[in-house]
């Protein structure tokens, strides 16, 4: 027997803890009955989210994708939008592992490995993410805030800002409060991995250990 959850993360549905949630929200069927909390499987039962039934555990894959601007950084978009999942030649079910706002643009990883993003989401794992951040105007150093991140140059009208949590649109409020406007946001690392040569819409395979 195996926990849902875990069962859930290995088919590439959601982290562990993302699949709580799923679980909890009542997302989750077995057999036709809702499952709870705790539940357990052998394998053998039919088990669905939002009514779409999940296959069997499958390979991991892990996608490095360059995010241009205007493109939702989910794997679904009631509005019809261009999506990040859109980008790849991967015939799994891949998930972006967190966010980019919709104006913001670079490095965003895809996988079906739900337990390596919890890794990469979660504040205590301490993941460095880098980002390249254009203002409107010349930025100067004592008057930014990064908080617990980390501003690691600034020259002319543009810095670079290592963040270790991602709080919502967080870079463009530390400017806002500095009295800048953001002109171009582009995430360019995250842990090892580089955005490097990746063009905008452009994606390649990649392995665990580019990004640890």
């Amino acid at each position: 027997m195996i926990r849902l959850n875990k069962f859930l993360a290995a088919t590439g549905v959601a982290s562990r803890r993302m699949s709580d949630r799923l679980i909890a929200d009542g997302r989750i069927t077995i057999n036709g009955k809702i499952a709870v909390l705790g539940d357990k499987i052998n394998g053998e039962e039919e088990v669905r989210v939002d009514g779409e039934t999940i296959g069997d555990v499958e390979e991991k894959e892990y996608w490095a994708v360059y995010k241009p601007r205007g493109v939702v950084s989910t794997s679904s978009d009631e509005w019809g939008r261009s999506k990040i999942t859109d980008l790849t030649k991967s015939i799994k079910r891949l998930y972006p592992v967190g966010r980019l706002d919709l104006d913001s643009e670079g490095l965003m990883i895809l996988t079906n490995d739900g337990d390596l993003s919890l890794k990469l989401t979660h504040p205590k794992f301490h993941l460095e993410k880098e980002y390249e951040v254009e203002a409107d105007r010349k930025i100067e150093a004592s008057k930014i805030n990064p908080g617990i991140n980390r501003i690691k140059k600034v020259s002319g009208n543009k810095m670079w800002i290592i963040m270790y949590e991602g709080k919502k649109r967080q870079i463009r409020s530390i400017c806002w409060q500095a009295g800048l406007r953001v002109k171009k946001l582009l995430r360019i690392r995250i842990g090892k991995l580089e955005l490097e040569n990746l063009t905008p819409g452009e994606a390649r395979k990649i392995s665990i250990s580019e990004i640890f």
